[in-house]
C-alpha cells in the first residue's frame, strides 16, 4: 500500500466477507449481552492487565470498553466503542475499514457484507494482536 491506496498486492482482501458494525449501538449491545464481541473485549483487558499491571481500575462495568480501538486499513480513521461510526471488519477481525473507504472498495474487492450480530454469534478469541474467529 502506498500513500493509504491499494497497490493491488492485497489480494487476501479480494471476496471477503466483512460484517458491517455500528458504533456506539454495537457496544451497548455487547455490553447487555455479553456476547462475543464483549468477551473478546474483556479477554483483551484482563490480558493487558496481567502483562503490564496497570489499568486494574478499567476492569469494572462500561469502564472495560476503553480497552479497545482500531483503524481503517485504509485512511487510519479511528473505531472506538463510543464513536457514532459504522465500520465493516474481516471475519478475523484483522483488517477494518470505515464507511467511506468501505464503499470506495467494495466493488474492487467484491465483498460480502453481513451483519455484526453473526459475528458476534461466533466465539471470538483474543490472540495478542490476532482475533480468531471460530467457524
Amino acid at each position: 500500500m502506498k500513500n493509504n491506496i491499494p497497490c493491488g498486492g492485497e489480494k487476501f482482501l479480494s471476496r471477503a466477507v466483512v460484517y458491517k458494525i455500528k458504533f456506539p449501538e454495537f457496544w451497548q449491545k455487547a455490553c447487555r449481552e455479553k456476547n462475543g464481541f464483549y468477551n473478546l473485549i474483556e479477554e483483551c483487558a484482563f490480558s493487558f492487565v496481567k502483562e503490564t499491571g496497570r489499568g486494574q481500575e478499567y476492569l469494572e462495568g462500561e469502564k472495560i470498553r476503553h480497552f479497545w480501538h482500531e483503524h481503517c486499513y485504509f485512511c487510519w480513521d479511528k473505531a472506538t466503542t463510543d464513536k457514532d461510526c459504522i465500520f465493516y471488519c474481516t471475519d478475523d477481525m484483522k483488517y477494518w475499514f470505515c464507511e467511506k473507504c468501505f464503499n470506495d472498495y467494495k466493488d474492487k474487492f467484491g465483498w460480502t457484507v453481513k451483519s455484526g450480530e453473526e459475528l458476534c454469534a461466533k466465539p471470538l478469541h483474543y490472540s495478542r494482536a490476532i482475533i480468531i474467529a471460530d467457524k
